[in-house]
């Protein structure tokens, strides 16, 4: 029986990703911000064991760790999204993005690799087809989130001699309440008032009228978790197999245009 541990497993797509292991017959060890939420989740969840970890604390890392000892499978799930233009967004608001998203992920995944390694396990980084592509007022975001992309492929460069395999996957539009859940801030700068605003009800509508279902996304983790050679990067979604080409193939300034196009701008 393999041990996974999921990172930001409360709802969306941790909780559906956890779910799925559970059902394979894993061990399953999540993890939630809130001690008391956390025992809650573990009475109500079947074949999950609901942990506290705040991501962005030392401490509370540590004692994960100590608590669970070696692991097979780390899925480095949790995060969240700021919305607002880079000249609307504070040094605190961005610091804070890139904390939770990148550098503590890291710190977790830094903690556990003895034990990974001893198991010849697998690290999976949940990132977004959005670090892919800029989106507009989401810049911390995006940014974030190819940064965690470069981090996993030099990790699974880093990894592989050593027997632990790595892979990001890159969700697109999914119904997962991660929208619902955004620090959406304040729009302080005029200048930027409409195209925010529009922005963010296409937002809001292309998660709601065209997410898929998280449990796609949590399926696919499972699959990858047990392939021996996995792909570097793994972007999914409707759009993910469209935005990815035209990546590829499409001059910078048409990218742009479906971009903007997408998010009403």
């Amino acid at each position: 029986m393999r041990r996974v541990l999921v990172t930001g497993a409360g709802s969306g797509l941790g909780h559906s990703i956890a779910l799925a292991f559970a059902a394979r017959g894993d061990q399953v060890l999540a993890t939630v911000r809130d001690a008391s939420r956390a025992e809650a989740l573990t009475a109500e969840t079947e074949g999950v064991t609901y942990l506290p970890l705040e991501l962005t604390d030392e401490d509370s890392r540590e004692a994960l760790v100590g608590e669970i000892g070696e692991i097979d499978v780390l899925v480095n799930n949790a995060g969240y999204g700021i919305y607002g233009a880079i000249e609307e967004v504070d040094h605190e608001r961005a610091a804070a993005q890139f904390e939770v998203n990148v550098t503590a992920p890291l710190a977790l995944t830094r903690a556990l690799l003895p034990g990974l390694r001893a198991r010849s396990g697998m690290v999976i980084f949940i990132g977004s087809l959005g670090g892919r592509f800029a989106l507009p007022f989401q810049a911390h975001y995006s940014a974030t989130k190819e940064a965690l992309a470069a981090a996993s492929d030099a990790l699974r460069m880093e990894l592989k001699p050593l027997g632990v395999r790595v892979t990001c996957v890159e969700p697109g539009d999914f119904q997962t309440g991660f929208t619902d859940a955004r620090d959406w801030g304040q729009t302080g700068v005029s200048a930027y008032a409409e195209a925010s605003a529009r922005c963010r009800k296409a937002v809001v509508n292309t998660e709601r009228l065209h997410g898929g279902r998280p449990e796609e996304v949590a399926r696919l983790v499972v699959r990858l978790s047990h392939m021996h050679n996995p792909p570097a990067r793994r972007p999914i979604g409707s759009w993910a197999r469209t935005m990815v080409f035209a990546q590829r193939l499409l001059p910078d300034a048409i990218r742009e245009l479906l971009v903007r196009k997408t998010y009403d701008q």
